[in-house]
């Protein structure tokens, strides 16, 4: 067959078709399941055999958890789960203009942004289509768990920005927000804590809890996930989002596996919390031990100069007393 011709220099590319849209004209809705470049079904089977490291399919990735990561900020916190990267900063709180005069409660921005370095598995387009998507979820999750009428017209500025994209970025994303919002001293109802679950597609599908990125890309068409978030001392969901199909045992065994992390999820956080707390009050004990010493030394050194300046006034005077007869015998 005759190729196309090549457009002529300064001509841009004639665009591919990347997406479909509806009857209506709108564009499709936002598929957890990555649907660019996905691998044949004679890879995917790699996916059924066995998981990356070696992890069994209840068993999450190694994950690390910092409070107060930013010194400027009110409230920070890092989340590091396997190779998604995440940190979040908190600012406020802070007046707001005449928006607020209307509204007896107070305000959360919010701001979730993807480095351009963070995934090698999803396009800028796809990007930008998480980016809404996420924030606007985590704005709702996050407004039903921050005690926002004890702020009346005031404001909160939350910033997330993903370091580094290798699955399960919006619950690791609900946990950096919710230890930032803690973090910078902001009432709350409890924390809260998150995990995402994929159930494989096909026949006897399998759950898989906390999927890498190079697992979400070898996944199925037919494939389906599953994001919770739960406030682990109240024991309620704040977050339950899915995508795919999800048949009823499924989902329920998918709710109960999502449910047994989170909460376990939720006890590091809190530990985390209580060792930044512990940081804070060490470092405070020996910036007020270093203030009392350097204290007492400059009180000391005060001293050591009154006795010498006292030294000096006495010999001065002594020295006068003496002179004194002499000048009198003169006269």
């Amino acid at each position: 067959p005759a190729s196309s011709p090549m457009p002529a220099l300064g001509d841009p590319y004639p665009s591919a078709p990347f997406e479909t849209k509806s009857a209506h004209g709108a564009l499709p809705p936002v598929s957890y399941v990555p649907l660019l470049q996905r691998r044949s079904a004679a890879v995917t089977p790699s996916a059924r055999a066995g998981r990356p490291g070696g992890r069994r399919p209840e068993e999450t990735r190694p994950c690390r958890l910092q409070a107060g990561a930013v010194p400027n900020a009110a409230g920070s916190a890092y989340v590091e789960q396997g190779r998604t990267k995440i940190i979040a900063t908190v600012y406020g709180p802070r007046q707001v203009g005449d928006r607020a005069q209307q509204s007896a409660e107070g305000f959360l921005f919010l701001d979730l942004s993807f480095a351009p370095f963070s995934s090698r598995f999803v396009t800028k387009e796809e990007n930008e289509k998480r980016t809404l998507l996420y924030a606007s979820i985590l704005q709702r999750t996050l407004e039903s768990v921050v005690l926002l009428d004890r702020y009346s017209k005031m404001a909160f500025d939350l910033s997330l920005l993903v370091l580094e994209d290798d699955g399960a970025v919006l619950t690791a994303a609900l946990a950096a927000a919710s230890m930032a919002l803690a973090d910078g001293k902001v009432e709350m109802r409890d924390l809260a804590a998150g995990a995402t679950v994929h159930l494989l597609g096909g026949p006897g599908g399998r759950l898989l809890l906390d999927c890498e990125g190079e697992e979400e890309y070898a996944l199925p068409e037919d494939s389906a996930v599953l994001h919770l978030g739960l406030c682990p001392a109240r024991g309620k969901l704040c977050l339950l989002h899915s995508a795919g199909p999800l048949p009823a045992d499924a989902f329920e065994r998918a709710v109960l596996l999502a449910k047994e992390t989170a909460e376990a999820v939720g006890n590091e956080m809190r530990r985390s919390l209580e060792e930044c707390v512990e940081r804070r009050a060490a470092k405070r004990t020996r910036r007020q031990a270093r203030s009392a010493a350097s204290a007492a030394a400059a009180e000391e050194e005060e001293e050591e100069e009154d006795s010498y300046e006292n030294c000096i006034d006495s010999e001065a005077s002594v020295g006068a007393s003496s002179q004194m007869p002499w000048r009198l015998k003169r006269e």
